[in-house]
């Protein structure tokens, strides 16, 4: 039985940050993927030093595929995870057993404004290829879409908690 919900957004700073507002709200546990795996990992270049390329890589997407398959176990947790790091190493799979997928769409145009705004660094190649092949990708594996290009972050966590609330009454009216 799915306990979780999963966020996946192009920009991981805006869904972490809608994550941990909206997590109030739904009494869940938040829990943000890649923080988890820099704080076990800890230093990747001394990894990389140590074990040499090849070796160094492997054994960190060995360690971050342990982390998403414990994380996958928890209960009732919002779990923000960089969609790189969810469609690498069967995490999607994972994850998918025990959560709801919900992509927070944004507009390249409200992207590259969230970018500047959170300082994440974004380029016009990324953006191409975020609004082509990545939009399309999260559309079809997501469970719940919302697009969030237009809405300031109050009104994005209303959005977001406004169509979890529809999807599950709609699943329950789907199920009698």
């Amino acid at each position: 039985m799915k306990t979780n919900i999963t966020f996946i957004c192009l920009l991981n700073n805006f869904s972490k940050h809608i994550g941990k507002l909206l997590c109030e709200k739904l009494d869940m546990f938040f829990v943000d993927v890649e923080d988890m795996i820099d704080f076990e990992l800890g230093d990747t270049n001394h990894i990389l030093s140590v074990l040499g390329d090849k070796e160094g890589k492997k054994y960190m997407k060995e360690t971050e595929s342990k982390i998403v398959k414990r994380i996958a176990s928890f209960e009732n947790t919002l779990v923000c995870i960089n969609p790189t790091t969810l469609f690498s190493n069967r995490n999607f799979d994972k994850l998918k057993k025990t959560s709801y997928i919900v992509y927070l769409q944004i507009s390249p145009k409200y992207l590259s404004k969230i970018a500047d705004e959170s300082k994440d660094i974004i380029d016009e190649k990324m953006l191409t290829v975020a609004f082509t092949e990545k939009d399309k990708m999260f559309v079809d594996n997501s469970d719940m879409i919302v697009n969030c290009s237009t809405f300031k972050e109050k009104k994005a966590v209303k959005k977001v908690m406004s169509t979890i609330n529809k999807f599950f009454k709609k699943s329950k009216k789907e199920e009698k």
